[in-house]
């Protein structure tokens, strides 16, 4: 694999050398399942002075196993999506309105990256790089910003991001993307893929955990959800549907690693990875954040995944969420839960893992069956989504 690896390396450091993004060096990095993902140090700076870029790969594999195929024409969607969102405006927020403890001041800039080029015949991507960046759960869980985080700052964090989506759901469905929304209808591929790891997943994990899924009540409903989402699919008229990243989740926002010391004065997040981008229920997108951002306090005990809850359901705003989207995002975030939850490796103890399998069955089961005073009791999250 090693070989095979260096091979690909080799392929697209020819093919960007006759370019203006010819590389010095390409520096493998961590994190990518689909894809090779290298930070290049450029030959010649660009015009703007811009000396790194981030390059993205794909292959008819996936990055993290070959054995697993998959078309690289998949990055085609994503570069039509890059390249739209070149003409949206990213979203800044301050806290100039609201007084903090510390009298601390801070702006906080959520965007994509933007697009440099692409090769159509390689499947690679030439974007711009934000230095020294971590993703977003990579953040939270490290020791320094688990224990020390002020309440305000990622309250803020949370803030932006919510409102950072709800803008990129209004541009998105608005008359002038028409050609970029239809794109993304036309996703179904990864639209079809994204609905069978969730809710096909949903139906088969009773058997996973019998003991706490397999009684006749839980069983009816999961089947019923899983229809339900399967009746979404394609749907052009709801209120609450349209064009969404897909993938939206702490770990695909990068925010700079020298935050980990210091929270900065300004502090720019990326929203990465549009492999997924399709039309779909609004709900998808802020579930799967919420229930990320809640397994922090799960399996870490850490209070910031609550307040970027409270921060990005506020950002998103209440007013955008009706009651029947907040049901549908617990239970996207509840099936989250009962699959991504349980299998992702290292997350917590196998006890822990049955506790979240446990509440991803009350979210689904008494989303589906609506029962809002046990969501909005004293102390639950969950309450944010029906303010």
């Amino acid at each position: 694999m090693a070989d095979a690896d260096t091979k690909v390396q080799e392929a697209v450091a020819a093919d960007l050398s006759s370019s203006p993004f010819a590389c010095s060096s390409l520096t493998r990095l961590s994190g990518g399942t689909a894809n090779f993902v290298y930070r290049g140090i450029l030959s010649q700076p660009l015009a703007d002075g811009i000396s790194t870029v981030i390059i993205k790969h794909a292959e008819d594999y996936l990055a993290s196993n070959a054995e697993f195929r998959l078309s690289a024409k998949r990055c085609l969607l994503e570069e039509s999506a890059l390249r739209a969102l070149n003409g949206m405006h990213g979203v800044t927020t301050t806290n100039e309105d609201t007084a903090t403890a510390s009298g601390a001041r801070y702006q906080i800039t959520v965007k994509p990256p933007k697009l440099f080029h692409f090769s159509p015949a390689t499947y690679t991507q030439v974007m711009e790089d934000l230095p020294d960046a971590v993703d977003l759960k990579t953040f939270f869980l490290s020791s320094g910003v688990s224990q020390g985080i002020s309440k305000d700052w990622t309250l803020a964090i949370g803030r932006t991001l919510g409102t950072w989506l709800r803008s990129f759901h209004v541009w998105s469905a608005a008359g002038a993307q028409t050609e970029f929304a239809e794109q993304l209808a036309a996703n179904t591929v990864m639209r079809d893929l994204k609905f069978s790891i969730n809710y096909d997943s949903l139906v088969s994990m009773v058997d996973a955990y019998p003991d706490i899924l397999g009684d006749d009540r839980t069983r009816a409903v999961f089947q019923e959800v899983r229809d339900a989402a399967a009746a979404e699919l394609g749907d052009t008229q709801s209120d609450d549907t349209g064009p969404i990243h897909g993938d939206f989740w702490s770990g695909n926002v990068l925010i700079p690693k020298t935050t980990l010391e210091d929270p900065l004065p300004a502090t720019p997040l990326f929203i990465t990875d549009w492999e997924l981008a399709q039309r779909g229920p609004y709900a998808l997108d802020l579930g799967q954040m919420i229930a990320e951002l809640y397994m922090l306090k799960h399996y870490k005990d850490i209070d910031s995944g609550l307040w970027a809850i409270e921060g990005f359901v506020e950002g998103y705003g209440h007013v955008n969420i009706t009651e029947e989207m907040a049901f549908r995002t617990l239970i996207h975030a509840g099936a989250h839960f009962i699959f991504f939850g349980s299998t992702t490796p290292g997350w917590g103890t196998a006890e822990q893992v049955k506790e979240l399998v446990r509440l991803g069955r009350e979210l689904v089961v008494r989303g589906w069956e609506k029962e809002k005073d046990w969501f909005c009791a004293e102390g639950k999250v969950w309450g944010n989504l029906f303010k």
